[in-house]
């Protein structure tokens, strides 16, 4: 599509990085906005924010580095200058989303937070940030779907994007859009279950079970779209197939044991 949205000299400036920034500022408002009706105060939010995204971006590089890494070059040198030279590019969600919480839920342990309720917070913020994070893979090429016919089909042509070349003047499902609308309806849902946890009629860490089963629900089944290359597939499905299918199985049995905690109180 949009790769890059203008040359200014030797300046150039990334689609992809303007809509993941955009999804940072907009994910960051959001948990500004609602901080103080969940009880959390701006520093210990600051802190929880920068170190978090720290810790997942960090973990979707390196997932993203263990998933490809044989195709980075023939030798240990080869691979790590072309990992360093594409840097801006290759993120795996998933590797983002389980390091990224688990130096989150260090960061809560450290400055004495409830760890549940506040990522009851921050799971809206995520599935918006994510919204904005797809379109930006829209606009750079990344995460394309498969050829079809479908009315609702994309082309892309600029030989620049991250579509793989046989791909170029294919149509093709839009399955970053498909995510980006899902993100956004997830939001939506999460939101509304945030107001009803901050009342009290959810238990904490249900919001943030809600979004991991609804998250790895849809993304299970835009997977069977992708066309560009998804890793070595076991039993059929992608890695993240398998992380999805994992993570709602126990989104399953978490959401289920705190609803049977919360009928005893």
């Amino acid at each position: 599509m949009h790769p890059i949205f203008f040359h200014f000299g030797s300046f150039k400036l990334p689609a992809y990085g303007l809509m993941v920034a955009l999804g940072y500022v907009a994910a960051i408002s959001y948990l500004f906005r609602k901080a103080a009706a969940a009880g959390l105060k701006r520093e210990p939010l600051s802190d929880l924010i920068f170190y978090s995204v720290l810790g997942g971006m960090a973990g979707a590089k390196i997932f993203y580095a263990a998933t490809y890494w044989d195709q980075f070059g023939a030798d240990l040198y080869s691979r790590a200058a072309y990992l360093l030279r594409t840097f801006q590019y290759g993120f795996v969600f998933y590797g983002g989303l389980i390091l990224g919480a688990a130096v989150f839920f260090l960061i809560c342990r450290r400055l004495k937070v409830n760890a549940l309720k506040t990522a009851d917070l921050f799971a809206p913020a995520l599935a918006l940030g994510h919204a904005f994070g797809r379109v930006g893979c829209f606009l750079a090429g990344c995460c394309h779907g498969s050829p079809t016919t479908c009315p609702v089909s994309v082309i892309f042509t600029d030989p620049a994007s991250e579509v793989n070349p046989l791909y170029l003047g294919v149509p093709l499902h839009p399955t970053q859009l498909y995510e980006a609308a899902g993100n956004l309806a997830i939001f939506f849902i999460l939101n509304a279950a945030l107001r009803r946890s901050l009342a009290g009629k959810l238990p904490a860490g249900a919001v943030l079970v809600l979004y991991g089963g609804l998250y790895s629900l849809e993304r299970f089944f835009i997977e069977f779209l992708r066309g560009d290359d998804r890793g070595a597939l076991r039993l059929g499905l992608s890695p993240a197939q398998l992380i999805s299918a994992a993570a709602f199985a126990a989104a399953v049995i978490l959401f289920t044991k705190l609803h049977a905690v919360k009928a005893k109180k």
